[in-house]
């Protein structure tokens, strides 16, 4: 299966393409609570919950 492509507006990053695409070989995402229920509580735009 083939990964996602991972967008990524961090331009300070060094992982961080001009074309605004991660090339880290690994990405880390992490919550804020111990019981994330927003998008706010994580640092993921793209989390939902489950």
């Amino acid at each position: 299966m083939k990964s996602p492509e991972v967008k990524c507006n961090v331009t300070e990053c060094t992982y961080n393409e001009q074309s605004k695409l991660c090339n880290a070989t690994s990405i880390q995402v992490n919550k804020h609570h111990s019981n994330a229920t927003s998008t706010e509580a994580t640092d993921c735009g793209t989390f939902k919950v489950r």
